[in-house]
């Protein structure tokens, strides 16, 4: 069998020994609205009881790592999972232990398909309570804890706000040009305020929204920080991280 074949038949294995599979960076950031592009790398969350279970198969395969392949994901920056390297061009498999997001297999959806085997996806409010989490077991300068809050702050923005235009100006259909092809002042100015209407308005539909996520008990706390992040109230350079707690 083809070195290339060899991830895909790992992950057919994983599905006959029903090994439950999350997915998790690249692909889930696209799902929830990130426009990444698409990368043939597979990243798997698995339940703690199974991820052995995975690592066998995988290395019973022949699949191995690749020592000399730098980090690109924040699973590999924050050194957890172990990480396969297979075919030409490489790609990786990336299994990683589904403790390390707090994310309960209850709060998991499947993805649609008409196959009968399943990959379970994440809801953007579990994936945003699994981010705070990730960023504050993380130290304060580490290179993760920015890819987790880069990573955050891109889905929480693509998902509610309308991230087609920069700037604080927009243009309209009905503006008004000059002779020179400039709009006029006025109509800039009126347009300004239209684009500042349209933020406030998309805040406050992005709060309702958070207001009616639905969290368990244990990941309630998450709405509030979320909340407060959006709105500009907190800073996600502030949040709390592991060498705060550490030092005191």
């Amino acid at each position: 069998m083809e070195q290339q074949d060899l991830i895909l038949k790992t992950i057919d294995d994983f599905h006959k020994s029903e090994i439950t599979l999350v997915e998790w960076e690249t692909p889930l950031l696209a799902r929830l609205g990130y426009p990444l592009a698409p990368k043939a790398d597979f990243i798997f969350l698995i339940p703690d009881e199974q991820i052995q279970q995975a690592n066998r198969i995988a290395s019973s395969n022949g699949l191995s790592d690749d020592k000399k392949r730098l980090n690109s994901y924040l699973s590999e920056h924050a050194k957890r999972g172990t990480r396969y390297v297979s075919g030409e061009p490489p790609r990786r498999l990336i299994l990683l232990p589904l403790s390390w997001t707090g994310i309960q297999m209850n709060e998991l959806t499947a993805i649609p398909s008409s196959s009968p085997r399943t990959i379970w996806t994440v809801p953007l409010p579990v994936f945003c309570t699994a981010s705070l989490r990730i960023i504050m077991q993380e130290d304060h300068q580490s290179y993760a804890r920015a890819m987790a809050i880069a990573d955050l702050t891109n889905v929480v923005a693509y998902s509610m706000f309308d991230m087609s235009y920069e700037g604080n100006y927009m243009k309209f259909p009905e503006d008004e040009f000059d002779e020179n092809g400039e709009i006029s002042q006025e109509d800039r100015q009126k347009n300004i305020e239209a684009a500042k209407e349209k933020d406030t308005l998309e805040m406050q539909n992005a709060l309702e929204t958070m207001r009616g996520w639905k969290l368990t008990r244990e990941s309630e706390w998450a709405r509030e920080m979320m909340m407060d992040l959006v709105s500009g109230k907190r800073e996600y350079r502030r949040l709390p991280c592991q060498d705060e707690k550490s030092s005191k």
